[in-house]
């Protein structure tokens, strides 16, 4: 809930959306034209100068860390999301040890399980961590899977309105919250290439005092009223936030999105998590399951646990969990947007070096403007060795920030 409620509160005048002193706005919103002009890098810069402030305020001392990592994570800087995990609101404190995959459960790639899954149904829910863009990485490959077996819309809770205007043909910084990462902005991307119909169903009304389910039910009806009452035959993919995915409603009374939309369709969808089965700072933050899978070689690439009669290891409230391999950095780039995504290392031009402080190099696609989100990205941070671009094959144009203004390129390159 918390992740989710920065994205309201971005288009939220901040004085109102905080009661906070106009002097201190909600850190996301510091150098809103700049970022929306292409520059995210302005935003981060900002919130860097003033945080001192920040974590002195009693109204942003708790979010602002988090508001931090999350550009950090959309900049491309690797090790941001899983330090986000270990925040004291995100924080796990599992059981120690290790606890054995039980017997007759093998390792399936992920995205072949979620496809046999989905051919038996119409509804298939992704529950991905707000924090770690490597849950994102399989969403190309898996919108093209699910085309295939005639899946046609694609809705997900970050997404603005704006996604569903007849003129949304490149996401921007309009598009919604977490299509700021990259990665998450190429799905898009692909979604919009195949065909798909792009759906936005958050909302962010309030509901009564003490009725904590009155976003997800709303979600719910946003979905049916949005897709299944449009068209009743509909299979629709939905990218959903960590437990809103849940088709179960936990013990606790609050009734998830998945779970309503299950009441309210009659469909039994297959509901996928992936924040719980990722590597954290630290052992102890992991999920038993996921040490002793790791440990014992059994997470070569994502991988869904699948036994006989089509049975998953899942969480209990949704069908299946991801296991993520341990990420490892080559270049200083996660190692899995070339063995999950197909992208290739590609140098950052010597004309795109020079410069001081902090710099952020974009990578576009030949033919989007620079106020689209790149395809890539990543931040050049003054004492560390320089990165590299993570691109698929294609042509492109790049260039360098600084936090006012570009301070190099154009750049044209074309990756084989």
């Amino acid at each position: 809930m918390r992740a989710c409620l920065l994205a309201a509160l971005l288009a939220l005048p901040p004085v109102a959306a905080q009661d906070a002193p106009p002097s201190l706005p909600f850190p996301g919103l510091l150098k809103q034209a700049e970022r929306e002009a292409g520059n995210p890098l302005a935003t981060y810069a900002a919130m860097l100068e003033q945080e001192a402030q920040y974590r002195a305020s009693p109204v942003f001392a708790q979010i602002y860390p988090e508001v931090r990592l999350n550009y950090e994570e959309f900049l491309g800087v690797p090790e941001a999301g899983v330090q986000a995990m270990s925040l004291p609101a995100l924080r796990s404190a599992p059981p120690a040890g290790e606890q054995a995959i039980p017997g007759g459960f093998a390792p399936v790639p992920a995205v072949d399980a979620i496809a046999r899954a989905a051919a038996a149904t119409r509804l298939v829910i992704f529950g991905e961590e707000h924090h770690l863009p490597q849950t994102r990485c399989l969403y190309d490959a898996l919108l093209r899977r699910l085309w295939d077996l005639g899946y046609r819309w694609l809705a997900a809770e970050t997404f603005a309105p704006e996604v569903m205007e007849d003129g949304f043909r490149v996401p921007d910084y309009h598009s919604g919250y977490y299509t700021m990462d990259p990665v998450f902005a190429s799905a898009v991307r692909t979604a919009r290439e195949l065909g798909y119909r792009l759906v936005a169903y958050d909302t962010s009304e309030r509901g009564p005092p003490g009725d904590g389910s009155f976003r997800d039910r709303t979600q719910a009806q946003n979905l049916k009223r949005l897709v299944f009452d449009v068209d009743p035959g509909a299979k629709l993919l939905v990218f959903a936030g960590r437990g809103h995915a849940a088709e179960v409603p936990p013990a606790d009374g609050w009734t998830p999105m998945a779970s309503v939309l299950k009441q309210i369709t009659g469909i039994d969808p297959f509901t996928v998590f992936a924040p719980t089965m990722s590597e954290r700072s630290t052992r102890e933050e992991e999920d038993p399951l996921y040490r002793y899978a790791t440990a014992h070689g059994l997470v070569k690439e994502p991988v869904v646990f699948v036994g006989g009669d089509e049975r998953w290891i899942g969480s209990g409230n949704c069908d299946a969990y991801v296991f993520w391999p341990r990420v490892q950095l080559v270049d200083g780039r996660p190692d899995w947007m070339g063995s999950s995504m197909g992208r290739r290392r590609t140098a950052i031009p010597a004309e795109l070096q020079r410069g001081d402080g902090l710099r952020l190099v974009q990578a576009f696609l030949a033919g989007e403007p620079g106020s689209a989100v790149p395809v890539d990205q990543v931040l050049l941070r003054p004492g560390l060795p320089l990165p590299v671009l993570m691109l698929p094959p294609g042509t492109y144009w790049l260039r360098a920030l600084g936090a006012q203004a570009m301070v190099a390129g154009p750049v044209d390159a074309k990756v084989e």
